[in-house]
Formats: C-alpha cells, structure tokens, sequence
C-alpha cells in the first residue's frame, strides 16, 4: 500500500512514464494479462500471464502471502499483533477457534 501515496502517485518521472502506457481491455482474457513493450530502436518484448498472481491457476506461496499481509496489515493493527496472527495461521491446524485471530484483527 505504501507505493500509493499522493507522493508517489504524483512523482514526474511516474507521469512521464505513465504517458507512454496504453492499455486496453480485452474481455476475451478474463483475468488475464498481455503486455508488450516497444523499446526505442524498434525492439518488442511480449509476456502474457493466463492468471493473476493469488489465481487458483497461479497460487501465491505461503512467503508471497506473508509479505502481502505485512505490507497492507502494517497500516491497520500493531505490529504484536500482526506477528500473532502470522503464527496463529502458521499453526492453524491446532487453533481451537478461529476467534482468536479475529480478535488480534
């Protein structure tokens, strides 16, 4: 969440580069992705992604989900708080109710 401050959003070398992006839906791709990127000598480079990262076709790992928790948790409850929910769901097959990470929420 932190790369979306007014700061960054706002940043004149992100306008810059912003300008020379043209994206457009395509509904046939669902939730899919197809980039292509033209260099300055003529060069293209093309990706396409199928599924999103955190897809069920495309899963994020335990690390991944981790970190994303982190970076958007940080913003909302203490950081003890957040270490205890990370560990309660690292051990989630002994937790004797699920009311116990809620309550750290």
């Amino acid at each position: 969440m932190d790369k979306f401050t007014n700061e960054k959003v706002n940043d004149p070398q992100l306008i810059k580069l912003r300008k020379k992006v043209n994206a457009t839906l395509v509904r046939e791709l669902n939730l899919g992705a197809r980039v292509a990127v033209k260099m300055k000598d003529g060069t293209i480079y093309k990706e396409f992604l199928e599924a999103p990262k955190g897809d069920p076709a495309n899963p994020m790992s335990f690390d991944e989900i981790e970190a994303k928790f982190r970076n958007n948790a940080r913003l909302a409850i203490p950081k003890k708080n957040m270490e205890l929910v990370i560990e309660l769901i690292k051990n989630f097959e002994r937790l004797s109710d699920v009311k116990e990470i809620v309550a750290l929420l």
